[in-house]
């Protein structure tokens, strides 16, 4: 089951998704949801990056190089 959710944007961007859309075929929906899941995506990756960075400069690990150092061990 679908909800419908409404999103307030800007003219130029509504025209802009709108344009894209018909050039390739999709629907402005396909479009959001993929956008949409590409944002919450990448912000899960950028928190795994922030978490893991802080845990390696606890460890003193400032670089790759420091980090494939600590691998071999």
């Amino acid at each position: 089951m679908r909800n419908v959710t409404s999103v307030s944007l800007p003219p130029d961007l509504v025209k802009a998704v709108g344009r894209f859309g018909r050039q390739k075929g999709v629907s402005v929906s396909e479009i959001a949801r993929d956008a949409l899941r590409d944002y919450l995506y990448w912000q899960e990756l950028e928190e795994a990056r922030r978490h893991f960075t802080a845990h390696v400069q606890k460890r003193g690990i400032a670089s790759e190089l420091d980090l494939v150092r600590t691998l071999d061990k």
